[in-house]
């Protein structure tokens, strides 16, 4: 008997005279994508409408807490001078970025008889649009992108909005390797000088309750916690130690439950604070490398995000379209567009931690 051992191709690439030349290939008639599509920030976030390549909003505050006792019959001039200038509107903005993609598909390819595909070009338009989703996470998430409006224009990422609010935690061993903005409200992310591995730290609960602190004082509540896989880890397995031992005694007391089932669960979802509850949302674009930080060649799992989605909306000024771009030579040529700018209402409502090693 001929042994029934074939490559990838499966009987099909059989040679002409084998004996195994006539046996139909088994090819199941659909195709599984085997990457993650989900957009876990951009999915949690609002959305609104942008109508220029500069998005603006405005903010408000309210005057500090103070003594505010007047004597009888006192004058207006005089408590109008006692209660000083009211704070000030701050008028904030963010430039659109253009997203696309290109899909180039031959004629041949569209009218051979494929498993799975129906029409290679629709199949393909498909595809990048999911990548430019995705392109735009990393871009909020994970790119620390600054707000730039020349040349290629950029908006300023979920960090270039963070630092202006004095709750960007810090856990760099060498803390001086970054230099927060100096300008208050421009979009702009912090930069670094040479950060090495040995800078990184392991997150800490401690970590998220000093964010979460920083946010409640100023006038802010986060509601999530946004880390990379590798950090989700990190999270669970410090929550579910804190407090058996000598080295997390100043992490709480928290225990794992087994429920009425015999379900041990090992995962924490939702962290209850000093300062409110929050979700632990894992990110696995957040685990991805990329060379952000000067002088780290790998900056996956760096940093941790603390925010309340109600602060923050994805402004679209051209929601995503197909352009068609017709032949070319004896390929249907084709282009996904888009374009929009990540909006942040209250950047004192927003926090971040940062300096991490993800293990």
């Amino acid at each position: 008997m001929t042994a029934r051992t074939f490559a990838t191709g499966g009987p099909k690439a059989a040679t002409g005279n084998s004996v195994n030349a006539s046996e139909r290939e088994d090819l199941a008639n659909f195709i599984s994508m085997i990457s993650r599509d989900e957009t876990p920030f951009l999915s949690s976030i609002g959305k609104t409408k942008a109508t220029a390549v500069f998005h603006e909003w405005q903010t408000d505050e309210l005057a500090a807490p103070a003594s505010n006792a007047v004597a009888e019959g006192v004058s207006y001039a005089t408590q109008a001078a006692a209660q000083g200038a009211e704070p000030l509107r701050t008028r904030l903005g963010n430039y659109t970025q253009i997203n696309s993609k290109t899909v180039t598909v031959t004629g041949t390819k569209r009218a051979v008889d494929q498993a799975g595909v129906a029409d290679e070009y629709a199949y393909q338009l498909k595809k990048r649009g999911t990548e430019l989703r995705r392109d735009v996470e990393f871009d909020m998430v994970n790119s620390w992108n600054s707000s730039n409006g020349s040349g290629t224009r950029k908006f300023g990422g979920y960090q270039a909005w963070v630092n202006h609010a004095s709750t960007a935690l810090n856990v760099l061993a060498t803390p001086g390797e970054y230099t927060a903005p100096g300008t208050t409200g421009a979009g702009t992310a912090g930069t670094f000088t040479t950060v090495t591995s040995s800078d990184l730290t392991s997150l800490q609960l401690s970590h998220v309750d000093t964010v979460m602190q920083a946010i409640y004082e100023n006038g802010g509540k986060a509601t999530k916690l946004m880390v990379s896989p590798a950090n989700r880890r990190v999270f669970s397995a410090k929550a579910q130690a804190a407090g058996s031992s000598s080295s997390n005694a100043g992490d709480g007391n928290v225990r794992r439950n087994i429920d009425a089932d015999g379900k041990l669960r090992q995962s924490v979802e939702i962290y209850m604070s000093d300062f409110g509850d929050i979700m632990v949302v894992p990110n696995y674009v957040m685990g991805i490398s990329n060379t952000t930080v000067s002088g780290l060649a790998d900056t996956k799992n760096f940093t941790a995000l603390v925010y309340d989605p109600m602060w923050f909306a994805y402004a679209s000024l051209r929601p995503m379209q197909e352009v068609d771009l017709g032949q070319l030579g004896d390929s249907i040529i084709g282009q996904i567009v888009e374009e929009g700018t990540l909006e942040c209402r209250n950047p004192k409502g927003c926090g971040m931690i940062f300096g991490l090693s993800g293990a």
